[in-house]
């Protein structure tokens, strides 16, 4: 199996840009990853915002996260962090 290239800035921004749509309807607008991998990343962010595990969000993930706390909206459950 090939291995997906790593996620850019902007599909990330794509996830953080649409908290609450399914991750099957966020595939739409990501053509290159699946609903699986887009759910990841959304219990992902998730996951950081109560300070959970997050092991499957890149460096860059947490780097935008980090420096964008207060602005986001969790994809998950629509909590403002």
């Amino acid at each position: 199996m090939v291995r997906k290239s790593d996620w850019t800035l902007t599909e990330f921004k794509i996830v953080l840009a649409n908290p609450g749509s399914p991750s099957a309807k966020l595939a739409d607008k990501l053509p290159t990853r699946s609903g699986g991998a887009i759910g990841v990343i959304q219990e992902g962010i998730h996951s950081f915002h109560r300070g959970a595990n997050i092991s499957m969000l890149s460096r860059l993930m947490r780097d935008y996260l980090e420096e964008n706390k207060g602005s986001l909206v969790c994809p998950v459950c629509g909590r403002h962090f």
